[in-house]
C-alpha cells in the first residue's frame, strides 16, 4: 500500500448526507476510489474533499506562492499549504497529513528541485509525520535526515538566507525528535548529538524570542538522555513543571489562545499537573481549554476529545478505604459529612467494569485520601481563617500523621490538617481570580 493510500484507510469523521467535496463538487468516493475526508475544525457539511483534490490545490497554490518569488523557507512555513485546512485556516490532523507529506515531497523534487530552502521544508514537514517505530517509516525517516544533514552544508555553501538561527535549530531538534522515536540505543544517541547542536545553537545565536524553542529542545533532550539512562522518564518536579507552563506561556504570547498549538501545549501542561498532584490547577486550565477548543475546533476535533478525556478523569476522586490497597471511587458525603458512599473498587490500568464494582457507604473517618485529591479545610479551630479555603493533598506528613494540603490561593503556605478536618471537594467552586 502506497504512502498516500494509508492516509486514506482511515477517516476520522464520516461525511453526512449530502456532503460532497468542496474542490471538485462531488459526492462519495472519487474516480480513484478515494473517500471524502476531513479532519480539521471545519463543522457540519463543510470541508470534505478528496485527498487527491487537497494535493491539487495546494500544488496548485505552491506555484502561484513561486511566481511571486516566496521561495524562502520562513515564507514557505508562514503559508502552510499542504498542512491546513483553505476554509477553517487549521492545521489538518489525523491521517491527512501523511499523504499530503508525501505528496508535498514528491511535487518539490519534481518542480523544484534547486530550490533548496522549500526542499528543506518539505524534508522537515515528512520527518514530522512519520512513526520511527515502524520499519517503513524508519527507513523513510533515516533517508530524509541524511538528506537534510547534506542540505544543511550545500545551504551554507551558497550562503542560503533561509537558513538562519531558528531555522537550522529547528533542523537539527526535527532529526533529534525522529531519532527518538525511533528507539534504539544507536538512534538514541544521534537523536542526542542533533538536540545538544540544535540547542546550542539557540543558546549561543538566539536571543530573547526563542526562549519558548529553547524550553522545548531541553525538555527533547532530558527525554533522550532518560531512555539512555535506562530508566523510565520521572515524575514530573516543579522545575519541569515551570518549564511546560513557560512554553504554554510563549505559545499563548506568539499564537494566542485559539491556535491548536496552544491547546494541545496546555493540555500536556494539565497531565503534567495532574500526574505533579495539582489536580485543581490542572482542572481549571482543562475547563478553560474545553471551552475554547469547542467553541473554535468543535466538539468533533481530535484535540477536543482528549482534553475532555482529561477533564472527566481529572473529575474522579479516589480514596483508600481502612488498610485496601484498592482505590475507590468516592462519589458524595451523607449525614452532615459524617457518612463517604464509594464505588468500587476502582481497578488499574485496565477499563472499569461496573458490574465488578459496589456501591457503599463508609465512615469518613475510615477513607484516607489519594495524592492530589482537592479538599475543603473545615473545623478548624486555631486557624480558623482557614475554614472554607481549598487545595490539594500533595503528601503525608508520617511524623505528624497529616495530610499536607497546598492551598489554591497562592498567598497562603502550605498545611499540615487533620484528616477529620478535610473534606473531598466534588465540584470545584468558581475560581476567586481567573487570572
Amino acid at each position: 500500500m502506497s504512502s498516500a493510500s494509508q492516509s486514506t484507510s482511515v477517516v476520522s469523521i464520516t461525511p453526512p448526507d449530502g456532503a460532497s467535496c468542496w474542490l471538485c463538487l462531488e459526492e462519495g468516493p472519487d474516480d480513484s476510489g478515494a473517500p471524502l475526508v476531513r479532519d480539521c475544525s471545519c463543522r457540519g457539511h463543510s470541508g470534505f474533499a478528496h485527498l487527491p483534490c487537497l494535493i491539487q490545490y495546494a500544488e496548485s497554490k505552491s506555484r502561484d506562492l513561486a511566481e511571486r518569488g516566496a521561495l524562502t523557507l520562513r515564507e514557505f512555513f508562514q503559508e502552510k499549504i499542504f498542512e491546513q485546512c483553505p476554509n477553517c485556516k487549521q492545521t489538518f490532523q489525523g491521517n491527512i497529513p501523511y499523504g499530503m507529506t508525501t505528496a508535498q515531497l514528491a511535487f518539490f523534487e519534481r518542480e523544484f528541485k534547486d530550490v533548496q530552502s522549500w526542499q528543506m521544508g518539505a524534508l522537515m514537514k515528512r520527518i514530522h509525520v512519520l512513526d520511527g517505530r515502524k520499519d517503513v517509516d524508519r527507513i523513510e525517516g533515516e533517508e530524509i535526515c541524511t538528506k537534510m544533514l547534506s542540505l544543511i552544508d550545500e545551504m551554507k555553501k551558497n550562503s542560503d538566507p533561509s537558513l538562519d538561527v531558528l531555522a537550522l535549530a529547528t533542523i537539527y531538534q526535527e532529526i533529534g525528535i525522529f531519532y527518538y522515536r525511533v528507539d534504539t540505543k544507536q538512534s538514541l544517541k544521534k537523536g542526542k548529538r542533533c538536540l545538544e547542536i540544535s540547542r546550542d545553537i539557540v543558546i549561543t545565536f538566539g536571543g530573547r524570542e526563542l526562549q519558548c524553542l529553547v524550553e522545548a529542545i531541553k525538555n527533547n533532550l532530558a527525554n533522550v538522555e532518560a531512555r539512555l539512562s535506562g530508566v523510565s522518564i520521572p515524575n514530573e518536579k516543579e522545575s519541569d513543571l515551570s518549564s511546560i507552563r513557560a512554553r504554554y506561556n510563549c505559545l499563548l504570547q506568539a499564537v494566542g489562545q485559539n491556535d491548536i498549538r496552544t491547546i494541545e501545549m496546555g493540555t500536556l501542561l494539565a497531565s503534567k499537573l495532574f500526574n505533579a498532584y495539582h489536580t485543581i490547577e490542572a482542572s481549571r486550565l482543562l475547563d478553560r481549554l474545553v471551552i475554547i477548543s469547542c467553541r473554535v475546533h468543535g466538539s468533533d476535533h481530535k484535540q477536543t476529545k482528549i482534553a475532555e478525556s482529561w477533564r472527566q478523569r481529572l473529575q474522579l476522586r479516589c480514596a483508600f478505604i481502612g488498610s485496601e490497597q484498592q482505590p475507590y471511587q468516592a462519589l458524595r458525603y451523607e449525614d452532615d459529612g459524617d457518612s463517604c458512599i464509594v464505588q468500587g473498587p476502582v481497578p488499574k490500568n485496565v477499563p472499569r467494569n461496573d458490574d465488578d464494582c459496589q456501591t457503599f457507604s463508609v465512615p469518613s473517618v475510615e477513607i484516607s485520601f489519594s495524592l492530589g485529591t482537592p479538599v475543603m479545610l473545615h473545623g478548624l479551630k486555631k486557624a480558623a481563617h482557614l475554614n472554607g479555603e481549598i487545595g490539594d493533598v500533595r503528601e503525608y506528613c508520617k511524623l505528624s500523621g497529616r495530610c499536607v494540603v497546598h492551598l489554591e490561593d497562592k498567598d497562603l503556605k502550605p498545611v499540615k490538617v487533620k484528616h477529620e478536618n478535610l473534606r473531598i471537594v466534588f465540584d470545584l467552586p468558581d475560581p476567586k481570580n481567573l487570572d
